[in-house]
């Protein structure tokens, strides 16, 4: 209901986190465990008001599994749900790190291939080792979307790409303009959280800008 409040188009189920926090909140990757209480919380977010979505892993450990890629898949899907997005990596909840998760664990694209086989009416977005837009690109010949925050994250004016390579559009400038607003925005709650918080977006808002520093 909050995000139906809020005028979210779509609310997302996160079973992909291996942090220790999240696990001892008994959320993220932890829950694939149990992939009747994942099924359950998705029909009990579904309305006509907002998309209920999932993100997951490939599954929990060092070993890749399909089997049980393909069981828990197969759970979720009785909900009807239409669109999931898998981090193509298992998930592993002790030993390393949640950025040593992003990148250790190996990657199978090929799971999802096959998993999209099976369960056509739903929509698969690939996330995961996607560290370019050219990359991005080729991969949408084989999947119905892909994620890229981290690259975003990292270079966040590469957006200004997307639009002419991915959707052949004309490319929509980005200018200064989004900073000066974003600073106004911030404004009224720098008294009340943390500066650091509050300014850590911007700082790769200038990757390969000359003189960045200065800016920064």
């Amino acid at each position: 209901q909050v995000a139906v409040d809020y005028n979210y188009d779509e609310i997302n189920l996160n079973v992909g986190c291996p942090s220790k926090a999240v696990q001892k909140g008994s959320f993220g990757a932890c829950l694939m465990r149990d992939k009747i209480l994942v099924k359950n919380c998705i029909e009990a977010l579904q309305n006509d008001k907002i998309e209920a979505t999932l993100k997951c892993r490939l599954g929990l450990g060092r070993e890749l599994n399909y089997e049980f890629f393909e069981e828990f898949i197969d759970e979720i899907s009785k909900t009807g749900i239409k669109i999931i997005y898998v981090h193509a990596r298992n998930a592993i909840l002790s030993g390393i790190s949640p950025q040593g998760n992003r990148t250790i664990p190996p990657l199978s694209y090929e799971y999802v291939k096959k998993i999209k086989q099976k369960f056509p009416n739903i929509s698969f977005i690939l996330n995961g080792g996607i560290d370019n837009l050219v990359k991005a690109k080729d991969l949408l010949r084989d999947f119905d979307g892909v994620m890229v925050g981290r690259l975003i994250k990292n270079n966040p004016f590469i957006l200004r790409e997307v639009d002419c390579e991915i959707f052949k559009e004309e490319t929509n400038l980005i200018d200064e303009t989004i900073i000066n607003n974003y600073i106004d925005y911030i404004k009224p709650k720098i008294e009340f959280e943390s500066i650091f918080r509050l300014l850590s977006p911007l700082l790769n808002i200038f990757f390969s800008v000359p003189y960045s520093k200065q800016y920064k």
